[in-house]
């Protein structure tokens, strides 16, 4: 009786044993601390889309503080209707609009 319970709390030990071992990693010992990035300064950044409107259509775009850069008065903003590009003619209108941070979108609005 003495003998089958020393075999079992050798047997039961063994399992704690292998088993507290198989949770440890190599890596977390071994680990080393990740570099830190060196911060980088992005240069201000402009960016462009062409947007397509039929005479009479009305959109929509992101951005703020819209400025009409180059126009042939074929689309106008409009400030009362939360700053609307609206197609008036055939034509092109290149209008800028901040996105914060220094960086530009710049909209050709193409109107056919």
């Amino acid at each position: 009786m003495k003998r089958k319970m020393l075999i079992g709390l050798l047997t039961v030990a063994a399992c704690f044993s292998v088993g507290s071992t198989s949770f440890a990693s190599d890596n977390s010992t071994t680990s080393q601390a990740a570099p830190s990035p060196s911060p980088v300064i992005q240069p201000y950044q402009d960016f462009s889309a062409v947007i397509n409107l039929n005479v009479g259509q009305r959109t929509w775009a992101t951005g703020y503080s819209f400025q009409i850069i180059t126009t042939d008065g074929s689309v106008i903003i409009e400030p009362y209707n939360e700053y609307s590009f609206y197609a008036l003619r055939p034509g092109v209108t290149v209008i800028r609009a901040d996105f914060g941070n220094g960086n530009w979108m710049y909209y050709s609005v193409v109107v056919k």
